[in-house]
């Protein structure tokens, strides 16, 4: 599915069992933080501000028209732009499919700026985990003011195990060593269901940023 960004905005946390963006704060984070988006001439617009290293969570359902439960390979495709970056602390992105058998598969990626390094998930005892990646991440190379090309390449078996395969950065292709484990969680969701997720994540100072998403598009196979 091409251009996510233009499906409507949900104005939060509600209305999101049809195609809208919505957000909240993720409670899984420390702090707090609140957020918005918006549709921006063609750009999705996503304001957020943080305190102590709280992250906001922004979400779109891809749709009944959009269900997969099959593919089990997948590329996620955007341009991300920044305001500014010296208070931001990750930039997660995440596609969620729920399989035939009814489990939900995460595939999620964060680049961790303290860490210096793109970090990618796995279940670790029924919870998300970030794990670490050997492929670089910086704001050496992730400038604010500069649009980036980012595209994330993974796939799944038939147990939910994922790899993580590669991400092209700027047209600079890295390909990940070792990133793959279990990805699968029972989230009760309907069988085909696909949702996005873009996350900032603040440091621990009180601060914000506001971040562009363009040419969003989401391909399995």
């Amino acid at each position: 599915m091409k251009n996510l960004e233009d499906i409507p905005s949900s104005g939060g946390a509600t209305g999101c069992s049809v195609p809208r963006w919505c957000w909240e704060h993720d409670k899984g984070t420390n702090g707090s933080s609140t957020g918005s988006s918006k549709l921006s001439g063609d750009l999705r617009q996503f304001d957020v501000v943080w305190k102590y290293y709280g992250g906001e969570r922004f979400h779109v359902y891809l749709g009944p028209g959009h269900k997969d439960g099959k593919s089990t390979s997948f590329t996620l495709d955007t341009w991300v732009y920044f305001n500014k970056l010296a208070d931001v602390n990750n930039i997660e992105l995440d596609l969620n499919q729920v399989t035939l058998s009814g489990n939900t598969v995460i595939y999620g990626m964060q680049c961790n700026f303290p860490k210096g390094m793109w970090q990618y998930v796995t279940n670790h005892s029924g919870h998300p985990h970030w794990n670490d990646s050997n492929v670089a991440c910086s704001r050496k190379v992730w400038k604010p003011g500069v649009w980036h090309h980012v595209i994330l390449k993974y796939h799944r078996d038939s147990a939910g195990n994922v790899t993580y395969d590669s991400v092209s950065f700027d047209t600079k292709v890295s390909k990940f060593v070792g990133a793959s484990g279990p990805s699968v969680f029972g989230l009760g969701w309907e069988i085909g269901r696909q949702v996005v997720n873009f996350q900032i994540g603040g440091n621990k100072t009180f601060s914000g940023a506001t971040a562009y998403l363009s040419h969003l598009t989401v391909t399995g196979q």
